[in-house]
């Protein structure tokens, strides 16, 4: 079984370089959000945000603390909808640049 930080490594190259690849998570988050599975849609959006912009991008488009941004995609944190859906159309925006 490959080490965890390889698989780390992995998504990270596979992120940073491969745009189809940000589109299928894009895609996939989407999905999870209207299956109502928020948990496993706020470890890929955290993944996602930490490999292409960085907490901060997303912290400047959406006029909140980077910090405040992290917690909300934290396990067993509710985020609340709207605050939510903003951090989730921002890194699509920011995943989009990057393409």
């Amino acid at each position: 079984m490959p080490a965890a930080e390889n698989i780390d490594d992995m998504w990270v190259r596979l992120l940073k370089e491969d745009p189809e690849a940000r589109q299928i998570m894009l895609k996939e988050i989407h999905e999870l959000i209207q299956a109502g599975e928020i948990e496993t849609t706020k470890g890929m959006l955290r993944t996602l945000i930490k490999v292409t912009c960085g907490f901060p991008a997303i912290s400047d488009e959406v006029g909140r603390n980077s910090k405040s941004i992290m917690r909300m995609l934290a396990p067993d944190v509710d985020p609340g909808i709207k605050a939510f859906m903003a951090v989730v159309k921002a890194a699509e925006r920011q995943s989009m640049k990057m393409m």
